[in-house]
């Protein structure tokens, strides 16, 4: 008997599932009785929107959100008496932070494909988004129809299939969650690879 504190709490990612169990021993068997943050109280088995008091006596949350945070009361009471434990619920959320690495500058020949890499952590998880030169957007599978072939795929990455000079130009990976945005830009310099040929030069001799 007595009451109980989880000791370090329980932090959980948002968006995650959360699972809180309250197993109990002894006879005659305990009644268990759950206690949100938020007030509601549940004493018997059953779900409540994202809330489920499942028949083992574990409390479970889906899609944490951050007004989920809190202490959650698990209340155990037969004719001996009663116990409780209590679980410090944090929910854990942060802006995007890219983590990949772009150059100032980015050279690439004409009709060399060329891949830049965004990627970002982040919680929710960032949505990955490139601004192109004249400011178009493109999203996860979409496509640019101009020239050189430039088209975004589904990991964050941006492709540009047959580099032409049009392409030149700053290019901008956003990185946006709930809680703010981060980016990272770099200018592409499309060049082009002059092969000079030998020329083979005649001699005219005159003799007079």
């Amino acid at each position: 008997h007595g009451n109980f504190t989880f000791q370090g709490g329980v932090k959980i990612a948002y968006s995650h599932n959360l699972n809180l169990a309250c197993a109990v021993s002894g006879w005659p068997q305990a009644l268990i009785t759950w206690s949100l943050p938020n007030g509601l109280v549940l004493d018997k088995p059953q779900n409540v929107g994202r809330v489920s008091f499942l028949a083992n006596g574990t409390l479970q949350v889906t899609q944490v959100a951050t007004f989920d945070k809190g202490t959650y009361v698990c209340k155990a009471s037969n004719s001996f008496g009663s116990s409780t434990l209590s679980y410090p619920v944090t929910v854990m959320v942060f802006p995007p932070r890219i983590t990949s690495t772009l150059t100032s500058i980015t050279r690439v020949s004409r009709g060399s494909p060329v891949k830049l890499n965004c990627i970002a952590d982040g919680i929710p998880k960032p949505d990955i988004s490139w601004t192109l030169p004249g400011r178009t957007t493109l999203v996860p599978h979409s496509r640019f129809t101009v020239q050189g072939g430039v088209f975004m795929t589904e990991e964050g990455s941006l492709i540009i299939q047959n580099p032409v000079l049009m392409n030149s130009g700053i290019y901008k990976c956003n990185a946006k969650n709930r809680l703010g945005t981060d980016f990272k830009s770099t200018y592409i310099q499309v060049i082009i690879n002059i092969t000079l040929k030998k020329n083979t030069i005649g001699h005219l001799n005159t003799q007079c």
